[in-house]
């Protein structure tokens, strides 16, 4: 099983974080649960392996659609994946998805959907046929590539103040104040949230919040002990008790619950050398 990233070209990087490829290499002999803490990121997701489904806060067992588009996911949410997985994504700056597209994303919070509500059968078919005919996972990339280079050529995006502040939020995981986004704004405290959130889905604030605790989680993924006092200073909480109050909103556990139970992905796939 492998999971790797992959850098966009030039163009796109202004609005992609990352390319990823999750394959199995065959089918798994079990069904295999993975956990995901929020990343403060949106995704557009072709599935060329079998269909799974997620459990989170909003829901118990959703099925998963094969090729969807996800917005915010304010929680930890579970996989559960069987038979083969064969995954070809987009991982896009927080704004980015509205910016390009125009989509509302405070409706794509914790949700998953079908990318055949969002654009013409013809194109899905085209690019999902052109994934599962590529024959390496670079080729998968460039047909990943491809697509969003066809989006840009069409609907020619320009990011604004609000991706320049969702994406300083994320250079700053999450560790800073909202009135440190206003001062360049040019705007009223009430216009930039509310285009905040059409943008991103979520107000600023709330965002900073599970960026943070995204970062949080990154530093302690794959440990079996950690010096939570050193953790939560270097992650800017005010006390001990700020810090297990968000990180149980959050993730649902407290701190040390989740160290012992923890089962992300990269507890079952190699960190690749390069290419992050």
């Amino acid at each position: 099983m492998f999971y790797h990233k992959h850098t966009p070209c030039a163009a796109l990087q202004p609005f992609i974080a990352c390319y990823f490829i999750w394959d199995s290499e065959g089918p798994m002999d079990s069904m295999m649960m993975v956990e995901s803490p929020p990343s403060g990121f949106g995704s557009i997701v072709f599935n060329y392996g079998d269909a799974y489904h997620l459990q989170n806060k909003k829901y118990d067992k959703l099925p998963v659609p094969l090729q969807f588009a996800s917005g915010q996911s304010i929680y930890s949410y579970n996989l559960f994946l069987q038979g083969t997985i064969g995954i070809a994504g987009i991982v896009f700056k927080p704004a980015a998805l509205a910016t390009i597209f125009n989509w509302p994303m405070f409706e794509f919070v914790e949700e998953r959907i079908d990318l055949y509500k969002l654009f013409s059968k013809e194109i899905i078919d085209k690019y999902i046929a052109a994934i599962k005919a590529a024959n390496s996972e670079q080729e998968k990339v460039a047909v990943l590539e491809a697509f969003m280079l066809q989006q840009l050529r069409t609907l020619k995006p320009e990011p604004d103040y609000i991706d320049e502040a969702a994406n300083f939020i994320v250079a700053q995981n999450g560790m800073l104040q909202v009135n440190d986004l206003l001062e360049k704004s040019y705007m009223s405290r009430r216009t930039f949230e509310r285009k905040f959130f059409q943008k991103v889905g979520l107000s600023p604030k709330y965002y900073a919040r599970i960026r943070r605790i995204g970062y949080l989680c990154n530093l302690i993924a794959g440990k079996k002990k950690v010096d939570w006092p050193k953790i939560f200073y270097e992650c800017d909480f005010y006390d001990q008790a700020h810090f297990i109050k968000d990180f149980e909103e959050f993730t649902g556990r407290t701190p040390q619950q989740y160290l012992k139970e923890n089962t992300e992905l990269a507890n079952y796939v190699e960190k690749p050398a390069g290419n992050n």
